[in-house]
């Protein structure tokens, strides 16, 4: 990263801070509320749960350490769900709640939906995990602790541009996140098809309707694809994996983080073995800050923390 790069990300703490600062007071007695937003009860849920815990890990440990400025934090959360009327509820019931600020949400098309209320309500939303390029560059209430999809495409596609192969990669993508996927395969074509002889093909499906998983593997192997990049939730992408498998599929299989999550695994089973995905957090990594945040999320939920649980943590402790 540039120092014209850091000095930007500097400034938009700051500012958030800054936010904070000017918000209305309350009595010293008083806890500071501070609000979590995700999608709790959908397909998607594992990343919104990480999330939460990684939230209420945060202020634990703030309150552990005598809160701030001597007042205890309080976390509300709420559930968003993937609806446009229930995130907005939710976002007025925080609102209603006298928050500070929010951390959350999870995905980008809930992001998309309420941030516009968030900025009439003047209350400071920073999200550990939304990357869409929609929301970017803004002057408003919204801030991220995570890099957009554009950042991550230039990744992707600058790593198989160093393999020589695959040429050829057929995209499958759910629409319900559509802020995020079609946002995210449109700026990976766009970067990814500047090599010649590189080749994006599409595939997009919406999981509120009746989505049948074979025809998506069958789609996409009859691409003739040299790989399958798939930008669904846990749940989905492991459903396809098991189809592409039943039909021996031979192309590479990459995914972004929002597949990431202990469904992946539990749903996918062998078949999402070799599976390459994107991913901003490594719980392996033995920098003695991570490994540090690893035991404590153990020692507290009995679980390894994935990117969502670290993110919303740093989100919380940034707030």
């Amino acid at each position: 990263m540039s120092l014209s790069n850091l000095s930007n990300r500097f400034r938009i703490v700051i500012a958030a801070a800054m936010m904070l600062a000017l918000l209305p007071g309350c009595e010293e007695s008083k806890p500071l509320r501070i609000g979590f937003i995700g999608e709790l009860t959908t397909r998607a849920a594992g990343l919104a749960t990480s999330g939460r815990d990684g939230f209420l890990l945060a202020i634990e440990e703030i309150n552990a350490d005598g809160g701030i400025n001597g007042r205890q934090v309080e976390g509300l959360v709420v559930d968003a769900r993937m609806h446009k009327e229930t995130a907005l509820h939710a976002v007025r019931k925080l609102a209603e709640g006298e928050v500070s600020a929010i951390i959350g949400p999870m995905t980008s098309q809930t992001a998309v939906t309420i941030v516009p209320t968030i900025n009439n309500l003047k209350i400071p939303l920073i999200s550990p995990t939304v990357s869409t390029n929609e929301l970017s560059g803004i002057d408003d209430y919204f801030f991220r602790v995570y890099y957009t999809n554009a950042q991550a495409a230039q990744l992707l596609a600058g790593y198989l541009h160093e393999q020589d192969d695959p040429l050829h990669i057929a995209a499958i993508y759910d629409l319900s996140n559509r802020a995020y996927t079609e946002d995210w395969v449109e700026y990976f074509q766009d970067m990814f098809e500047k090599q010649p002889g590189s080749k994006v093909t599409r595939i997009p499906f919406d999981i509120r309707t009746n989505t049948l998983y074979t025809d998506l593997a069958t789609m996409a192997i009859e691409a003739k694809p040299d790989g399958i990049l798939l930008l669904a939730n846990a749940v989905d992408t492991a459903m396809v994996c098991q189809q592409l498998a039943k039909l021996d599929a031979e192309p590479a299989l990459y995914a972004t983080g929002w597949s990431y999550s202990d469904d992946l695994i539990q749903f996918g089973g062998k078949s999402v073995e070799g599976l390459a995905i994107i991913q901003s957090a490594d719980p392996e990594d033995p920098a003695p800050a991570m490994q540090s945040f690893v035991k404590r999320y153990r020692q507290r939920f009995r679980a390894t923390p994935n990117f969502p649980a670290v993110h919303a943590y740093d989100a919380t402790r940034l707030i």
